[in-house]
């Protein structure tokens, strides 16, 4: 009898967790979410990819954008949610090193002493 409630008990346990796990994929992001896991210091870079790969439902009207930066959300968090089309800032290109001097070339006329000089 133990066994049958303990088994009963952990399959029920699962089950719930498996549901809240599927309701969390099916419910959007909503700007509440994001100010709480902004309020809970998630890492902006977390908060910016869950964006991306989710999907959403936030107000971005102005009042609604207002009260996201009074809440302390980032402007790069804010216009990602205001804009999602547009493209990520262009990441800094990387200094290239500077080419070599191109070699010499032309005609060479040697001189007495047997060194060749450019002509």
């Amino acid at each position: 009898m133990r066994l049958l409630c303990a088994t009963l008990f952990i399959v029920s346990a699962v089950s719930a967790q498996q549901f809240s796990v599927d309701q969390l994929k099916q419910q959007p992001l909503t700007n509440e979410n994001i100010v709480t896991l902004a309020k809970a210091g998630f890492d902006e870079s977390f908060i910016l990819q869950l964006i991306r790969s989710s999907r959403t439902n936030f107000d971005t009207s102005i009042p609604g954008l207002v009260v996201l930066k009074q809440a302390g959300v980032s402007e790069d968090l804010i216009r990602l949610m205001a804009m999602p089309q547009a493209s990520p800032p262009a990441a800094p290109a990387a200094a290239t090193p500077a080419k070599p001097a191109p070699k010499k070339h032309g005609l060479f006329k040697h001189s007495s002493l047997g060194a060749p000089t450019l002509f």
